[in-house]
């Protein structure tokens, strides 16, 4: 485990360039998956986002967990599917830094529900 943690605290908090088409991909991918987070909490290293529970979900979340890899190798993806068919939530942690580069690439909180 010691290895990995010098491995990962060694990544740069940066995007690696990918090809334009990759880029254009990954802005829609960005674009539709930040636009549909429900709730945001934050983590010590990151955040935790809730999204639908449609299943469509579970594709578009894997389908960006794939692109983020390649572009973003400091990150680390965790998803969760909530028993009953409810909501999916993608936790992005990192190194240090990294949270400060999350907060920037998922914008301002989603308003609480509660009132």
């Amino acid at each position: 485990m010691a290895a990995e943690t010098e491995i990962v605290a060694g990544l740069p908090i940066a995007c690696r360039l990918l090809s334009a088409k990759r880029q254009a991909r990954e802005a829609e991918l960005q674009q539709e998956v930040f636009g549909a987070i429900q709730e945001t909490h934050e983590l010590a290293d990151g955040y935790a986002l809730r999204f639908p529970s449609e299943a469509r979900w579970l594709v578009t979340l894997a389908d960006f967990i794939r692109f983020e890899r390649e572009c973003c190798p400091f990150l680390r993806f965790e998803l969760h599917a909530e028993q009953q068919l409810g909501s999916f939530w993608l936790r992005l942690r990192g190194p240090a830094g990294a949270k400060e580069f999350i907060a920037e690439l998922i914008g301002p909180p989603a308003p609480s529900s509660a009132g």
